[in-house]
């Protein structure tokens, strides 16, 4: 016998995006972690103050009706801007050494902001308002503290004029008119930063929440991986290959294969549900099968996963399991359906069959009898048996048995099939687990291989 297993997952941490390149529709992975590294970065926040603050330098150099009282101040203003732009790419490009020194562009800002101010007129300067830029910024930041540094830079954009004696009137009425205009300011940043921090605390919950999520879908996956034989044994004669490729979901399919005392046993199973506990269930359905092992009818092992089912679940609790197991023993095949359905027999020689499903499905806690069939298989013959993600894969229509068939009749090998159905849901992708088990009588004329090979594990998502 020979056998093939694809199974197995590398964990998945959160906030990971992993290899997209094996599913449609994930190739933008690269882009979006592009966007994520700049959207917020300190050169993208900077780049409204520096446009704001050469569009007040143009307006205030080419509208007439806009006081300037000094033009080096506005060259000055200019020049700090700009070299705020610069340490702010700078920053940018080296977020990890230097992200501690973020701030001191903003800080910049304030001081070319003062000097703006400074250089058109003072109280009439139409321009006071940039300050907000460099406020949101110092505001947004975590802790209360930046609130205090985002006044201190308000401060330093109205005082500066004022410092310079350049106010007009009265200094204590116009000290007092700039201290309110300070007040304002400061009861803004601190509006913006309560904002933020309620902003950042529901992040944090969200985080928290799923990387809960993505631990429940981690452990569902080692459950799922421990359903899956993962050792050969030898069958002369026969052939095998077996595929589980979960969806992004982890849900209940599994298939396995087993010796038994006259031969060996199959099971494909699928779970109603996905998660950690359709995984719970799935394994408790394997276990209860497999403790059959040395009953020779299938049915009677189905009876016994149906029982234990039904006593360990609440009776309020609405969970089946579809399944299709089956003894090979000798030629004949012996196999009982729970309301699967999806198994196909595939003849080298004669027209193909399909073992429908003649019993209700395990866990619906009604008393049954699961009749078993016997069906004869010929050197050459093939058995496929698969969950419902398969017919997903073909669209679900009414020849989607008869597409299948016709793809594994263009190579019987097990192998064969189960990786052509395996490429074909890594290509498409698939929103459930796609879950295949193919089982051939080697043909008499097709020879043996001088030694079993190895299990090998891949996943898809």
């Amino acid at each position: 016998m020979t056998s093939s297993l694809i199974t197995s997952a590398p964990r998945v941490e959160p906030g990971d995006d992993g290899d997209r390149s094996a599913a449609p529709g994930r190739a933008g992975g690269g882009a979006r972690a592009v966007f994520r590294r700049y959207s917020l970065s300190p050169l993208v926040k900077q780049a409204p103050s520096l446009l704001l603050v050469v569009l007040a330098i143009g307006l205030s150099l080419t509208v007439p009706e806009l006081v300037v009282t000094s033009y080096s101040g506005l060259v000055i203003s200019l020049v700090v801007t700009l070299i705020a732009t610069v340490w702010a790419a700078v920053v940018t490009a080296r977020s990890g050494t230097l992200a501690a020194w973020a701030m001191l562009v903003p800080t910049l800002d304030f001081v070319a902001l003062g000097i703006l101010r400074w250089s058109t007129g003072s109280s009439a300067s139409i321009f006071t308002a940039l300050l907000v830029m460099p406020l949101v910024w110092f505001a947004a930041e975590e802790g209360r503290r930046h609130v205090v540094y985002a006044m201190l830079g308000t401060a330093l954009v109205i005082l500066t004029p004022f410092v310079a004696g350049l106010g007009a009137g009265d200094r204590i009425t116009e000290l007092t008119r700039l201290s309110v205009v300070i007040i304002v300011y400061g009861c803004l940043a601190a509006v913006i930063n309560e904002l933020s921090r309620q902003a950042g605390a529901q992040l944090r919950l969200s985080q928290a929440r799923e990387e809960k999520v993505q631990a429940e879908i981690n452990d569902a996956a080692d459950v799922q991986r421990s359903l899956l034989p993962g050792t050969a044994f030898a069958t002369p004669g026969w052939s095998m290959a077996g595929a589980c490729l979960p969806s992004a979901t982890v849900g209940g399919d599994f298939f396995d294969w087993y010796p038994t005392d006259d031969g060996f046993a199959l099971t494909v199973g699928d779970v109603m549900g996905k998660g950690v506990g359709a995984g719970l269930i799935a394994a408790a359905v394997r276990a209860a099968v497999r403790s059959s092992r040395r009953d020779r009818d299938p049915g009677t092992a189905i009876v016994r996963a149906s029982e234990g089912l039904s006593s360990d679940l609440d009776e309020r609790a609405v969970v089946f399991t579809t399944l299709f197991h089956a003894r090979v023993r000798g030629d004949q095949l012996l196999w009982a359906d729970a309301g699967h359905g999806l198994t196909l027999v595939i003849r080298e020689d004669g027209p193909s069959e399909r073992l429908a499903a003649t019993n209700l499905p395990l866990g619906l806690g009604i008393d049954d009898e699961w009749q078993t069939h016997a069906t004869t298989l010929e050197p050459g013959d093939l058995v496929v048996s698969f969950s419902d993600g398969v017919l997903d894969l073909f669209g679900g229509g009414l020849d989607t048995f008869d597409r299948i068939t016709a793809l594994a009749q263009a190579d019987m090998r097990p192998t064969a099939v189960v990786d052509a159905l395996a490429t074909l849901a890594r290509e498409q992708g698939h929103d459930d687990d796609v879950t295949v088990l193919a089982v051939r009588r080697v043909p008499e004329d097709g020879g043996l291989p001088a030694a079993l090979p190895t299990a090998s594990g891949t996943w898809s998502a």
